[in-house]
């Protein structure tokens, strides 16, 4: 049964410590493993890794159903999973404890089935850190994490929600979702989107053979420029034009995760590797990895030393100190 429930492990986030030695991985099985990366960095490059410390340090069953995103603050971990958000200490997760502070139930009003939380991302706003939780019942809450209130919901999409990003200042909210849409809201006026972008209706992005749902997209540093795709192809957008001006093409690959990183775009999606593309859209690197489909990409700028992990469909998560090519993986089971 163990065998056969690590060939069907599906790891679908990441999230670091703000020391940048822990990483939190979670899984559809809806476990949390803690890895211990400091003697695994700590290796010279002539220096072989030890493999009993590519395994957690401790890993817990954190909720019944899958847990579908993770993000992490200075003292906590928090997790999404079917119609549900909890949260974590560092400091008891790091001594083996894994008893959740507090959980947060997400409405489930008129639906048949709980909301899938999908997509979760940090800001700040007069001074408070608010959760913006993007759901499987087509909304995004917007929690305050401290006193566990929702502060606004976005409504507007008609289908599940996938992906959430923020503007540097927290004023601009965008998402990502299933009907094909990417919205952009002013988090200010707490539920109004100011634009609408439909990628699959514009000639450089449209693959209606393969759909029309929207699986990632990020903001750049400046705000000015957006990187989105899913069945779509992949492309840069420029809000203020709210058109798209670079293809990052690969024929028949769907996206699931992107980031902005420097002069470098990295995405990850339908096949087993990371793509590092140049900002006028060559592919200038291809790295291999364990999962054949890529979920979840996290990069810590946290260290001297940068750090990208990747993880997907497979119980291994890759780890790059040099992001041109994979360091060594570690197992979460």
């Amino acid at each position: 049964m163990e065998k056969l429930k690590r060939y069907y492990a599906t790891i679908f986030s990441v999230a670091y410590s703000s020391c940048g030695y822990y990483l939190a991985a979670a899984n559809n099985y809806g476990n949390i493993a803690i890895f211990n990366l400091s003697s695994l960095l700590e290796n010279d490059e002539d220096d072989s890794v030890d493999t009993s410390q590519t395994y957690p340090v401790f890993s817990f069953s954190a909720h019944k159903g899958p847990i579908y995103s993770l993000v992490s603050t200075k003292q906590l971990i928090i997790s999404g999973s079917v119609g549900e958000v909890k949260a974590w200490k560092w400091s008891d997760v790091k001594r083996s404890e894994g008893k959740a502070i507090w959980t947060h139930i997400i409405p489930q009003g008129e639906n048949l089935t709980k909301p899938e939380v999908n997509c979760m991302v940090l800001g700040d706003k007069e001074g408070k850190t608010l959760l913006y939780i993007g759901c499987g019942d087509n909304k995004v809450y917007c929690l305050d994490i401290e006193t566990r209130t929702v502060k606004f919901v976005l409504e507007g999409h008609t289908g599940y929600i996938q992906c959430i990003d923020l503007g540097n200042t927290s004023q601009e909210c965008i998402t990502g979702s299933e009907d094909g849409s990417v919205r952009i809201w002013d988090s200010r006026k707490g539920g109004e989107a100011v634009n609408i972008l439909e990628p699959h209706k514009h000639k450089l992005a449209s693959r209606p053979e393969l759909g029309k749902w929207i699986g990632c997209l990020a903001f750049d540093s400046s705000d000015d420029w957006l990187v989105c795709g899913g069945a779509p192809t992949l492309c840069v957008w420029h809000l203020r034009s709210l058109a798209p001006s670079t293809q990052l093409l690969k024929p028949r690959v769907t996206s699931s995760v992107v980031h902005f990183y420097d002069d470098i775009i990295i995405s990850g999606g339908s096949e087993p590797c990371i793509n590092h593309w140049s900002l006028d859209g060559n592919l200038q690197i291809e790295v291999p990895t364990s999962a054949t489909n890529i979920y979840s990409i996290g990069i810590n700028s946290s260290l001297t030393q940068q750090i990208l992990s990747a993880a997907g469909s497979s119980c291994k998560i890759d780890v790059c100190t040099d992001f041109r090519y994979r360091d060594f993986s570690l197992s979460f089971c």
